[in-house]
């Protein structure tokens, strides 16, 4: 992956080689709005996590699922890169309020990510729940106002079908391990729990969409 996209790689990081990192959250210093596609959303990945993480394993599986959906719903590569980028804010390049949504929105905006990338890894996967627990709420609508609806629910349907480890997954097996890796009353566990029935019947919608289409 890295010398198939080292070109790309290179585009996206050399303005950030030749000037001292902004300050958090802001855009940084000359750099203007652009489009990252896909191949580009993977190069920044290699460069954020370590080979073998199960956080990498599990971006590269949403980022292969979104291309299946975006082919047989035709939908925007927005989506693909969106859905390889969606936790971007794990890493530690990124990481500052603890909500990784906000701050992988940040970081992209800080590279110069236009505000349709931004929004969709903002609000993916019912992010505005953990963000009132946290008492982001404000912060994260003001900052990122919420992108169309179709496009985060097929973000989000990605992310929720897919496993710690990047396998396809049945969102019984999904909702399983995210509850087997917090333990009960953890923030991230009251969140879901929260989430859960929101995040079940958008599973669901897409599901029906899914299969109307493989008729």
């Amino acid at each position: 992956m890295r010398t198939s996209t080292r070109t790309t790689t290179t585009y996206l990081f050399t303005r950030r080689a030749e000037r001292d990192r902004a300050p958090y959250g802001e855009p940084m210093r000359g750099t203007t709005p652009r489009e990252i596609d896909p191949a580009g959303a993977q190069a920044m990945l290699s460069e954020l996590f370590d080979a073998g993480a199960d956080r990498l394993a599990h971006s590269l599986g949403v980022g292969r699922r979104a291309e299946h959906v975006a082919r047989a719903l035709d939908r925007p590569q927005l989506l693909v890169t969106a859905a390889y980028l969606h936790d971007v804010g794990y890493a530690a390049a990124a990481r500052d309020t603890g909500l990784h949504q906000l701050d992988g929105a940040r970081y992209l905006r800080s590279v110069g990510a236009g505000p349709e990338l931004t929004s969709l890894v903002a609000h993916h996967t019912s992010a505005t729940v953990e963000a009132g627990e946290r008492g982001l709420d404000t912060t994260l609508c003001q900052e990122f106002p919420a992108p169309p609806g179709e496009l985060l629910d097929l973000l989000t349907y990605c992310d929720i079908t897919t496993s710690a480890r990047g396998e396809t997954v049945s969102v019984d097996e999904r909702f399983a391990h995210i509850y087997d890796r917090y333990p009960p009353g953890h923030l991230v566990w009251r969140s879901m729990q929260h989430a859960e029935p929101g995040l079940r019947q958008v599973v669901a919608r897409i599901e029906r969409r899914l299969e109307r289409v493989a008729r």
